[in-house]
């Protein structure tokens, strides 16, 4: 099961929940509250290796002989 953010938005808490993903209630705050959003953030992606971008160095097309 996937971990989500959260935050109150009583109290300005964030905590982090695992939760299916057929869930579909709102967890509640450490605090007591009942108002919490879900908090997106962006996937870690990590390029490693040559031939990403159209500027890196190819290896050349082998001339004709």
């Amino acid at each position: 099961m996937p971990l989500y953010a959260f935050e109150c938005t009583a109290c300005g808490a964030r905590f982090d929940r695992i939760k299916s993903l057929s869930d579909a209630s709102a967890p509640e705050c450490p605090n007591g509250h009942r108002a919490t959003r879900r908090v997106y953030s962006p996937p870690t992606v990590i390029f490693k290796g040559a031939g990403f971008y159209s500027t890196d160095n190819r290896r050349g097309k082998k001339p004709e002989a």
